[in-house]
């Protein structure tokens, strides 16, 4: 028997009962992206939510200079952190930017690039008037931006989204990505393993805790969410001085 799990959940309705049969067990469960999971000691996200989804929404208004028809994309439908990003992104837009319209409802890419380059070439295709995809998963905006590129319209349609640096370098120069927003998964994996530790040893986490991560210093406690602060864009200018 193991002593914990950490576990990013891609569909975490789908995990709840392993995980709960895992804590029945006395196994410490430990998630991160999941911040609705029933069945975890403590679940990490690296910011809250919505403040994510709508700093994504700034980029891309900024990008379509305020006006025009977008997509948002979302590795699943299920996922409950994609959809708290796209949901705020949208609400945002709808609040602050009435020149703007989403084209169609939310696009689930299953978090598969070629399928995010499919459906990308497909809406470019039947909407002519399209001028932004947002992308939840990493693998959305390396698939929208080979699609824009290949359809020559990198100063017409803005991609930006949640990403990988390595994923998108390629695109960033030609502008058929704009920009991408991320957070240092390796600190939200070693926190995991952290966290995890802390149960094992009778430890708990408390709201304002200092956790001994960067971006989880000052961190905020709501249940057995724990929300760090913080995330990075990454640019055509200041690509290079990332190695992920």
């Amino acid at each position: 028997k193991v002593d914990a799990i950490c576990v990013v959940p891609f569909q975490p309705p789908a995990m709840e009962p392993v995980l709960k049969k895992a804590l029945d067990n006395h196994i410490v469960v430990i998630t991160h992206e999941a911040s609705d999971i029933q069945n975890a000691d403590y679940d990490i996200e690296a910011f809250d939510n919505a403040a994510f989804g709508e700093h994504i929404m700034e980029n891309l208004a900024k990008a379509m200079n305020y006006e025009g028809e977008y997509v948002v994309m979302v590795g699943s439908l299920t996922s409950k952190t994609h959809n708290q990003w796209a949901d705020a992104a949208i609400a945002l837009q709808r609040k602050k930017y009435p020149k703007m319209k989403l084209a169609v409802d939310k696009v689930e890419t299953n978090d598969d690039q070629q399928v995010s380059y499919a459906k990308a070439k497909e809406l470019l295709r039947s909407h002519p008037n399209l001028r932004g995809f947002e992308g939840s998963a990493s693998t959305d905006a390396p698939g929208c931006g080979l699609a824009v590129e290949e359809a020559g319209l990198q100063d017409k349609v803005a991609v930006v989204g949640t990403g990988v640096p390595s994923l998108v370098k390629k695109y960033l120069p030609s502008g058929a990505v704009k920009v991408i927003s991320f957070w240092d998964s390796a600190d939200a994996g070693y926190l995991m393993n952290k966290v995890a530790v802390m149960v094992l040893n009778g430890q708990k986490v408390t709201d304002s805790m200092d956790l001994g991560v960067p971006g989880y210093n000052k961190i905020r406690l709501a249940g057995k969410v724990i929300y760090g602060s913080g995330w990075t864009d990454c640019t055509k200018d200041n690509m290079d001085k990332f190695d992920f």
